[in-house]
């Protein structure tokens, strides 16, 4: 009778073994998502705010990183090159940022201005202008100069000793304006030339300071005419387009295919440094 009841208990603690490993075999299984152990901090305007949670969800999921998002709502390029915002985005740990600005830039003939006469921009007309010196705060109007000083800023303040844990300077990712469309066929934020004339003075700021340019205007390629018009006030809830929320801001369909190009892109720029 004993060593029945012995008998009983031994079947008893291997089925139980048994289940235990049959629960966990699927985590272990389980292959490494490709940014796993990486924070990836996500700059700029509204889109990459909390107003959107989508973002930060949706790549955390695909990579596996931790994802912050830090964008400010209604902020414009000349914010996001402010020492406040500045010094927001390096106060919090980070391996990459993702900067996604000019949302609040509408891009009208003269205000985004070139560093070079020569540029296509100056072509069109685009003020030369002179870089902004670090050491005060941005107080300027045109938006490459903003986009300028914001790249140069951050690399100067992340790069000081002990600036970020564990010694090493975080990496910047420059993404092209998105297209947007407000109110009107005929709103300045509506129109085609404005979209372009942004995307150039990134490219420009990218080349001149050898930051990793991601041309999201180009490789997404939204097509604006199946999208709706954004009229305010926004509305946060309502997903009322193909790739765009409301004409603004991208939908979890349009992040799914920035975050695509973003993940491929810090793949290929981790491989690269091996």
């Amino acid at each position: 009778m004993k060593e029945r009841k012995n008998s009983l208990w031994l079947v008893s603690i291997i089925v139980l073994l048994l289940a235990a490993a049959a629960a966990f075999l699927p985590w272990l299984l389980k292959p490494a998502l490709p940014l796993e152990g990486m924070t990836i901090l996500l700059a700029g305007d509204s889109r990459s705010s909390d107003d959107y949670t989508f973002y930060r969800e949706i790549l955390e999921e695909k990579s596996g990183c931790r994802a912050v998002t830090a964008g400010g709502s209604g902020k414009t390029a000349a914010y996001n090159a402010s020492d406040e915002y500045l010094s927001f985005v390096l106060g919090q740990p980070h391996d990459y940022s993702i900067w996604l600005v000019g949302g609040n830039d509408d891009g009208s003939p003269g205000t985004v201005g070139t560093f070079d006469a020569g540029s296509a921009l100056a072509a069109q007309g685009e003020p030369v202008v002179e870089e902004t010196g670090l050491d005060g705060d941005y107080s300027g109007t045109v938006f490459i100069q903003a986009v300028d000083h914001m790249m140069r800023k951050y690399r100067q303040e992340s790069e000081q000793p002990g600036a970020q844990a564990g010694g090493k300077a975080p990496k910047m990712i420059f993404c092209t304006d998105l297209p947007q469309q407000r109110e009107s066929a005929d709103s300045p934020w509506s129109l085609r030339e404005n979209w372009e004339r942004k995307r150039l003075a990134i490219l420009e700021c990218c080349e001149k300071n050898g930051i990793t340019c991601l041309d999201l205007y180009t490789l997404c390629g939204f097509d604006m005419t199946k999208e709706p018009m954004f009229v305010p006030p926004t509305d946060k809830v309502s997903d009322r387009g193909v790739y765009y929320m409301d004409g603004l801001h991208p939908n979890p369909r349009g992040i799914d295919r920035i975050t695509e190009y973003e993940m491929e892109l810090i793949l290929k720029e981790k491989g690269s440094e091996k």
